[in-house]
């Protein structure tokens, strides 16, 4: 229900709407969080488990990142089956017992296997957490409630070495596990009192062969970059293997993603900004507390403060997103936001330069404010040129490509950095052309918008 102000001006969202909209969005900000907030730590947790932390990273996060990626488009195809609802709670309720396990069990053993559940329960966090903003929410409110959904993930990858380099420092590095156990409660609590009932009929069912197949494809792909070289024969197999999956799903009546998606400008521009920025910004969230201690020998606790910048005007860039797409329009603001974003990598790259935290906090600033300014037209663009039944798979596939952005974007960091227990400047400074690369390919994506999310909707409505 929408509650009518003075005439002029648009209707404004009842109590329980905003209240359904904070509990979706502390839900989805569970799995950048779970990704990143053990940034600062991984020199801890590395020496724990008696790795290089390069290994550490890769197991760790790149395995994090590489289980979320090949959950994401089943998990969204089985929320459409089951009612995004249930999903929702299934997702939370292992992210909080993996969480637990973390926390409670101090072997090497135990962390692996519960951040394979964490990453298992954020594939079915996110996609669905995103559906139900596009089933649950007054067709008004979705431009602002994507806008803030994008602004919310993005903040949530960056506030995460804040926090982690905090409970870390003032406790130890499981107390990082332990703040995701009242987060999701809460999370839980809002989405149960708030949310409204959804019909328990099913929708088609879930491949199980075009899910295995979808695995084997993207795990051979991230697989490739583990080592300490690419390893061009898992990369093949890789593509190949995605290729078929494609073909599979073309012929299939009931597909895990529908590949015709990407007939839809909007939506590929969606999934490339959204991947090649994931890149470059789960790379740049790891690399730097690895730079500081290796080559500066700076506390942890002083990194994740100087993150606090790009942070804060990530967080700024998502309302002024909405501003700018007002006037300019989605696709100029998604330019400019590149544009941003590429000059921010060019005094970063000026690494060298670099011999405290802070002294790179400006081109922090600036890309986390490109981040957060491009996010938000982005997604509501994307899911507004999906039709609504099909909001699970529409994004699990926008989830799969940002998770298989952030995966790449740490396995080329790996191999850039090596195995050796240290690092040194030129191998960090090897890294900013790929990300120069990445940012590239995000300003030519942003030109496959449309102007305004009012074109998007007439094509769907078409439809």
């Amino acid at each position: 229900m929408l509650i009518e102000p003075s005439p002029g001006c648009p209707p404004l969202p009842e109590k329980r709407t905003f209240l359904l909209l904070a509990g979706v969005l502390l839900a989805s900000a569970l799995a950048p969080l779970g990704s990143t907030s053990i940034a600062v730590a991984m020199p801890q947790i590395a020496a724990f488990m008696e790795m290089d932390p390069g290994t550490a990273t890769q197991l760790l996060v790149g395995g994090y990142l590489l289980i979320s990626v090949i959950g994401q488009a089943p998990a969204g195809k089985l929320g459409d089956i089951i009612g995004y609802q249930k999903a929702l709670y299934i997702g939370l309720a292992v992210f909080m017992l993996g969480s637990l396990l973390a926390y409670l069990v101090r072997s090497i053993e135990v962390l692996l296997i519960s951040r394979m559940m964490m990453a298992a329960a954020s594939a079915m966090i996110v996609p669905n957490a995103s559906a139900m903003l596009r089933t649950q929410l007054p067709e008004s409110m979705l431009p602002f409630a994507y806008g803030i959904f994008g602004a919310t993930m993005g903040a949530a990858a960056a506030v995460g070495p804040l926090l982690g380099g905090a409970l870390t420092q003032f406790f130890d590095w499981p107390a990082i596990f332990l703040v995701n156990v009242p987060w999701a409660l809460l999370a839980l609590g809002l989405i149960v009192m708030t949310s409204k009932p959804q019909e328990e009929k099913p929708k088609g069912r879930l491949d199980l062969r075009s899910t295995v197949l979808l695995a084997f494809a993207i795990g051979a792909l991230q697989l490739g970059f583990i080592g300490d070289a690419v390893d061009l024969r898992l990369l093949v197999s890789g593509i190949l293997l995605l290729s078929l999956f494609v073909w599979v799903q073309l012929r299939v009546d009931e597909p895990v993603f529908d590949p015709r998606f990407f007939k839809r400008p909007a939506y590929v521009a969606a999934g490339c900004t959204t991947a090649f920025g994931n890149f470059t910004m789960y790379a740049l969230l790891f690399q730097l507390p690895i730079f500081f201690v290796d080559i500066r020998q700076v506390a942890e606790i002083e990194i994740a403060g100087a993150l606090t910048a790009m942070t804060l005007c990530m967080m700024l860039g998502g309302p002024m997103s909405a501003v700018a797409g007002r006037l300019i329009g989605i696709r100029y603001t998604a330019v400019l936001a590149a544009c941003t974003n590429m000059f921010g990598l060019y005094l970063y790259s000026d690494l060298e330069s670099a011999l405290v935290p802070m002294d790179i906090i400006l081109p922090m600033a600036l890309m986390g404010f490109a981040g957060g300014m491009a996010g938000p037209v982005v997604q509501s663009a994307g899911m507004l040129a999906i039709e609504k039944e099909k909001a699970g798979m529409a994004a699990g596939g926008l989830s799969t490509m940002r998770y298989l952005g952030g995966a790449l974007g740490i396995s080329v960091l790996s191999l850039r950095l090596g195995s050796e227990p240290t690092t040194t400047l030129e191998q960090h400074l090897s890294v900013i052309p790929y990300y120069a690369g990445a940012l590239f390919m995000v300003l030519m994506s942003a030109f496959l918008l449309p102007v305004s999310n009012k074109k998007v909707d007439s094509k769907v409505d078409s439809r």
